[in-house]
């Protein structure tokens, strides 16, 4: 404020003037909206219609009870099977020769290893011109003119394109694909890990909305730090990268239009560490918002770290290029962090790992619209898992987690097998998403118009199917459709010395 102006106003005039002003500085700032949300702020909800929770997540899908639920009980039954769900799996057809380099403006050139597989997906808003936005890892580029400790080099690329589907729940690419400019280079930190020294590039591509309505992708890549190996890269907003999607997405259902506005300095690729014990090699970290809606502005997610034992992060220092990470302490009466590891207790924890974003599971039916209304009471945030034995071996299960403070475990569900894929053929699932009757027949009406709260269009609830996307044998890219109800049935809830949560 100009000195002579500041004289002529009054005192009180004064203090209110300069309080407008800084309100109106940080509005116009860029990523004004990138702020963080404390863990122990509520979380915009309403009520929420009443369930009961627990008979819900336990209750037996018919024909499922005498199938294994974990490894032990596999070991001693005759058949030693698991339960299998879902449709037949669909194998996504895609022309590798036809991707668009975006560095070069040219189609990738000398990409000799592999193809494009480990698809991960995002579910776009009604109107769009897609249906979803898909990114998968893409085919290799193996430089044997060049080594690095004496490993042969080898560059992994990303590739974004947009993706339908069909009346049987089918996907398939409706656009070339086209790499993600992702920087990479070898690192010093990785020459402990012998031959992944040699390799870089990006890796397991997570789609997921923010709660600011962005689509936001998670991947595996070389760390900043020069002493540590991988860390995880976090795109707030893909069409920063990806500027197709910004021509394709129709905003609504909670997602905003694009906003290329950036803190000076920041770039649009940022990393995830933690504060303390951040490892040499970090992988699989999955993302997710608290509270049982969006809350319309945070940007950064919650991480779940690990399963076994569960260990959550929250977002609590942000740099232009880092997003920082502190643990959440569990009180003692919400302390089910070994909850998932005693379930399957035949599985060490390193071989438990997160798969799945965490996804909001509203556990009344969508199609009742009004009768059925997202709350903390009602809503659960749920992931997939892996075991894994061996180099190919990924068994799958669900887990639940609380959508506030702390995000203990509530309850996690048996091993089941998707139909049609063998456990043991590396099926390595990325992400999920709720499929809707209209999605799949376009002349039904839709169900959104009788519900009236604003769901991101990654919002399930008890009636939808689940559209599966996987990397099948680290070569093809697979979609499997499947009933919810049946994929969350048999739930163990968690237990605080001896009771279960809803009995305390």
């Amino acid at each position: 404020m100009p000195p002579k102006l500041r004289m002529l106003m009054p005192r009180g005039t004064n203090i209110l003037f300069l309080f407008f002003f800084l309100i109106a500085i940080l509005y116009l700032l860029p990523w004004h909206h990138l702020s963080l949300s404390s863990p122990l702020t509520p979380s915009f909800s309403s009520p929420g219609t009443p369930v009961d929770v627990s008979s819900i997540l336990t209750a037996i899908p018919p024909g499922h009870a005498n199938y294994a639920w974990t490894e032990n009980d596999a070991s001693a039954m005759e058949e030693r099977d698991f339960v299998t769900i879902g449709e037949e799996p669909h194998f996504i057809e895609f022309k590798d020769e036809t991707i668009l380099d975006v560095v070069t403006g040219n189609t990738l050139q000398r990409a000799n290893e592999g193809t494009t597989f480990n698809l991960a997906v995002l579910k776009l808003p009604r109107g769009s011109r897609w249906g979803f936005v898909g990114v998968a890892r893409g085919p290799t580029r193996r430089r044997e003119f060049m080594t690095v400790k004496g490993h042969v080099s080898r560059e992994q690329v990303l590739v974004a394109f947009g993706l339908n589907i069909t009346s049987e729940g089918h996907l398939f690419a409706v656009t070339p694909g086209q790499t993600l400019d992702i920087p990479m280079a070898p690192k010093e930190g990785c020459i402990s890990v012998g031959p992944w020294v040699a390799t870089y590039g990006a890796e397991d591509p997570r789609l997921f909305w923010t709660d600011a309505g962005t689509p936001a992708l998670t991947f595996a890549r070389y760390s900043d730090d020069l002493d540590t190996c991988r860390s995880v890269g976090y795109v707030a907003d893909l069409r920063d990268m990806y500027a197709p999607l910004g021509e394709a997405l129709s905003p609504g259902e909670g997602v905003k239009e694009y906003d290329s506005r950036r803190v000076p300095g920041a770039g649009n690729n940022v990393e995830f560490i933690m504060r303390e014990n951040q490892g040499s090699v970090e992988k699989n970290w999955v993302g997710f918002f608290p509270g049982a809606l969006a809350d319309g502005h945070s940007l950064f997610p919650h991480v779940q770290y690990a399963f076994v034992p569960s260990l959550t992060l929250q977002p609590t220092f942000i740099t232009p290029r880092r997003i920082v990470y502190d643990p959440i302490d569990l009180p003692p009466q919400l302390d089910t962090k070994d909850c998932i590891g005693n379930a399957h207790s035949a599985w060490e924890a390193k071989r438990i790992h997160q798969a799945s974003p965490l996804y909001r599971l509203t556990l009344c039916e969508r199609a009742k619209g009004k009768g059925c209304v997202a709350g903390e009471e009602n809503t659960v945030l749920f992931g997939l898992a892996h075991t894994k034995r061996g180099p190919s071996h990924y068994g799958k299960f669900i887990a639940t987690f609380n959508v506030t403070y702390p995000h203990n475990v509530i309850s996690v569900g048996p091993r089941f097998m998707m139909s049609g894929l063998n456990d043991d053929q590396i099926n390595y699932v990325l992400t999920m998403a709720p499929i809707v009757p209209s999605d799949l027949n376009p002349s039904l009406p839709s169900p959104y118009s009788s519900q009236t709260q604003r769901y991101l269009p990654n919002h399930f609830f008890l009636d939808d199917k689940i559209l599966f996307t996987l990397g099948h044998e680290d070569l093809r890219m697979v979609s499997v459709l499947a009933d919810l109800k049946e994929v969350m049935g048999r739930q163990k809830i968690c237990e605080i010395r001896g009771v279960e949560l809803f009995d305390l």
